[in-house]
């Protein structure tokens, strides 16, 4: 998985003085809103337990009519879990979800809610709408016959300032609406200078792909972090399989405390994660930095059954140019291995560079990456 653009980037030109002009015309065919990003189209998921991972609900749709029964039907999946990398793991992904609902959720209620206030050909616009002490304005434009581009501007509320670009992407839609291959990309830093509630930081660049067999996403952060004021930001690829079969395969990357550490500091955890619904799962993760001595890793493995109750755990004290290799030390174990589901005994440890690229043998959507930068859009005079 290398840090590329896989789809071409559309020109969103748009006629001199929208952003103060609207004609009344109503978006009222739902083919016109086949091209709206929505939360569950880039979302991550380990386990799908909604309120532990902040995975989507029809709240986050523009028709939860058009939503797979996967993406809402998660009331059978456990929400507590005695796996303790589990449950710092859902922590991260969560965070992860919710910061990416900062964005998308303002867009469904405002297409969701309201008419379009301005269309022009082929070009609609939603807003502007003030939602707290932020004024929000979406941008949709048909491209070509399945093709759509999208962006959100954002500035302070009773202000003559300039709207900023918060987040933009496009898509192809394959065979359901807001669903099929493209890019989006979210910056944090720009949408927290104009909605004091958002203190995330950093930018989320993501490509997904939906396909017949399941759904892959990958995520590249950059110098991404929920709260600064709790913990630094992080560069690196994130990758998620979602499998029809109910099968996710997750590759994650988060600063957190860790189980058998000495200290509340935090750790860079480099994560592995299989989960097979009505089965069970595993994590392996690779755990640097904090007290962590420099030059070592704590390799951590961790299995869960279908009931998400920890079956077996094992953690080892290695040498970082000999992980998993006979140069370790193991230091703490708990359970049984035999407890671990058949196809999950054997470890998948992630790179131990963040950043490196992550290939996944059972995507069935191909190798795919996320867009260097977030997409960009010709029409500035749209910033008036």
């Amino acid at each position: 998985m290398t840090i590329r653009h896989t789809l071409s980037l559309y020109a969103l030109s748009i006629l001199t003085g929208i952003g103060t002009s609207a004609c009344n015309s109503k978006a009222n065919v739902q083919d016109d809103l086949e091209g709206v990003p929505e939360v569950a189209a880039v979302q991550m998921p380990l386990t799908g337990n909604v309120a532990s991972e902040g995975t989507a609900t029809d709240d986050d749709a523009i028709d939860a009519a058009t939503m797979a029964a996967d993406e809402l039907d998660q009331a059978s999946v456990p929400a507590i879990t005695d796996a303790t990398d589990l449950a710092k793991l859902r922590g991260a992904v969560k965070e992860l979800n919710q910061s990416v609902r900062d964005f998308l959720g303002n867009v469904a209620a405002l297409v969701r809610n309201n008419d379009a206030t301005y269309e022009a050909g082929s070009l609609r616009m939603w807003g502007p709408v003030t939602r707290g002490t932020t004024e929000y304005r979406f941008f949709l434009r048909h491209v070509a016959s399945h093709r759509w581009g999208w962006r959100l501007d954002a500035r302070l509320a009773d202000s003559a300032a300039t709207f900023s670009r918060v987040a933009a992407g496009e898509i192809t839609v394959g065979a359901r609406p807001r669903r099929g291959a493209g890019v989006m990309g979210f910056d944090l830093d720009a949408l927290s200078a104009v909605d004091p509630t958002v203190v995330a930081q950093g930018q989320l660049l993501a490509g997904f792909r939906h396909g017949e067999l399941g759904t892959s996403v990958a995520y590249a952060m950059r110098d991404f972090t929920r709260d600064p004021a709790v913990r630094p930001g992080v560069d690196a690829l994130l990758r998620a399989v979602h499998l029809k079969d109910g099968f996710n395969r997750v590759r994650m990357a988060f600063r957190g405390n860790v189980e058998d550490t000495a200290t509340a500091a935090e750790e860079l955890v480099l994560a592995r994660v299989r989960h097979q619904r009505g089965v069970g799962g595993r994590s392996d993760m690779i755990v640097l930095e904090g007290d962590v001595p420099t030059g070592t890793a704590m390799v951590v493995s961790q299995c869960w059954n279908k009931e998400l109750q920890s079956g077996y755990r094992i953690v080892r004290s290695c040498p970082l140019d000999g992980l998993g290799g006979d140069t370790c030390t193991v230091t703490a174990t708990s359970g049984d291995l035999n407890a671990c589901p058949a196809l999950l005994k054997t470890p998948e440890l992630p790179p131990t560079d963040p950043s490196a690229p992550m290939t996944d043998d059972s995507d069935p959507n191909g190798d795919l990456a996320a867009p260097i930068e977030i997409p960009t859009v010709a029409g500035d005079a749209t910033n008036g």
